[in-house]
């Protein structure tokens, strides 16, 4: 069993004795890129090269940043002494399971574990939070490896890609219409089995690139429906298994596009549980590169509640504003998973947002109109909207008006979503003051 690094990095003592930040690091490295022609790192790049278990940079990295480091220490900075040289370590008895740090587990060995595991054993996860949010993302900003198919078993038939793709699709349409909660465990063993196939198939180009878009996508969408259901941990850790992928096979076109949207879901989940700070870190890797235009407006969506849950009005009218100009580019192309963007989902979105930072008065025309366009085929959506103008209306002084939304939301039928049922459980309880009120009354008496 290897055992697991204490301290830091060797790379994050150095920079500390060298008075750098890793940004600057970074900088550096985008002046010899520059030289050459290449386009810069993200500035927050040698991030994951200072966990415990780092993220090595390819070699071109590793080079401009030995480089840099020994330019700026005035002595030889080997890959040695920052660990980077020699075999990657690979954990043959884990000191603890992959799907706890997901981002740095071997994929195969992460791929196996998820392909063997129960959907029991997702619920002993605990919530993560700082660095091991934004850690899996930020290695997305380095250049991956590539991800070999499986030496032996059977050839991945492109039917058979395509069935898995047509898989991950229905089950986003079923999650549209009967909310989450009783549909995890099929979306668990669709997850397992496309895991499955990307560690045990053999495959050409065309099909890995296939395969790995829709492993990505199907974490992703099992992962929001996690995130719906209040399993926050486990969501988490859905999430970080699709960027592992991602950062092992460095995704290019439709694969890419999917990374960029699982970041921007997982973005959107650290909104909710208040981690503001790694959620602007994910939306700020999730807009690096360059993206179709309907790409970037399902971030700005993103990031239209990310900046309204940390109460930046600035920012969300900005995101508001270019979320509507990218729409306008896009048209009708982009990703499946992108199109159910309209402008009046951007307008939602928005409304939801002013709510958030407390300013009810510019977010009761929004969710009005999000009310009336929500149609009874999606009657999560509808819960939602209603209880979100409910909440507007407590917050305005109209009592009267919140409990008959607040109503209306508890008496639908076939909403199982935990997200919606603990929204409406919070309206409830705001309301608790005014128990002596009929409606109010009879809201607590169905609850």
């Amino acid at each position: 069993m290897e055992p697991q690094p204490d301290g830091p990095a060797p790379l994050a003592t150095l920079l500390t004795q060298l008075g750098m930040k890793p940004e600057q690091l970074a900088a550096r490295i985008n002046e010899l890129r520059a030289r050459r022609g290449l386009p810069p790192l993200h500035l927050k790049s040698a991030y994951p090269w200072l966990r415990p278990v780092p993220v090595r940079p390819d070699k071109a990295n590793q080079a401009d940043a030995l480089a840099v480091l020994s330019f700026r220490a005035g002595r030889r900075v080997t890959a040695q002494e920052l660990d980077w040289d020699g075999p990657r370590r690979r954990r043959h008895s884990p000191v603890r399971p992959c799907l706890d740090t997901p981002g740095d587990a071997v994929l195969p060995d992460l791929l196996y574990e998820i392909s063997k595991g129960d959907p029991d054993s997702m619920d002993r996860r605990t919530l993560l939070s700082g660095a091991a949010v934004t850690a899996p993302g930020l290695a997305l900003l380095m250049s991956g490896g590539a991800l070999g198919a499986a030496q032996s078993g059977d050839r991945l038939s492109l039917r058979l890609v395509t069935s898995i793709e047509n898989g991950v699709q229905e089950l986003r349409a079923l999650d549209d219409t009967e909310g989450s909660s009783s549909n995890l465990d099929w979306a668990h063993g669709l997850w397992q089995s496309v895991a499955r196939v990307v560690l045990n198939a053999r495959y050409r180009n065309a099909e890995a690139d296939r395969l790995h878009t829709a492993f990505i996508e199907v974490c992703e969408q099992y992962g929001w429906m996690l995130f719906d259901a209040d399993r926050h941990a486990q969501a988490q850790r859905v999430y970080q298994t699709g960027l592992r992928l991602a950062r092992e096979v460095a995704p290019a076109g439709p694969a890419r596009f999917a990374a960029h949207n699982l970041l921007a879901s997982a973005a959107y989940q650290a909104s909710w549980l208040g981690q503001h700070q790694e959620a602007k870190t994910l939306l700020d890797v999730a807009s690096h590169g360059d993206l179709p235009p309907r790409v970037r407006a399902v971030i700005a969506d993103r990031e239209i509640f990310a900046a309204g849950r940390r109460g930046d009005s600035d920012a969300l009218s900005s995101a508001r504003d270019r979320g509507h100009e990218l729409l306008q580019d896009a048209g009708p192309d982009g990703p499946w998973w992108s199109q159910w963007l309209t402008p009046h989902a951007l307008d939602a979105a928005t409304g939801r947002a002013w709510l958030a930072a407390s300013k009810p008065e510019e977010a009761t025309p929004y969710l009005k109109q999000r009310l009336a366009v929500t149609g009874p085929a999606y009657p999560r959506d509808y819960m939602l909207a209603a209880l979100d103008l409910a909440d507007t209306y407590r917050v305005s002084g109209d009592i009267g008006a919140c409990t008959a939304l607040a109503l209306q939301a508890a008496h639908l039928t076939g909403v199982e979503s935990a997200r919606a049922q603990s929204r409406l459980r919070e309206v409830a309880a705001a309301l608790h003051p005014y128990k002596d009120r009929p409606g109010v009354r009879d809201l607590m008496h169905v609850m």
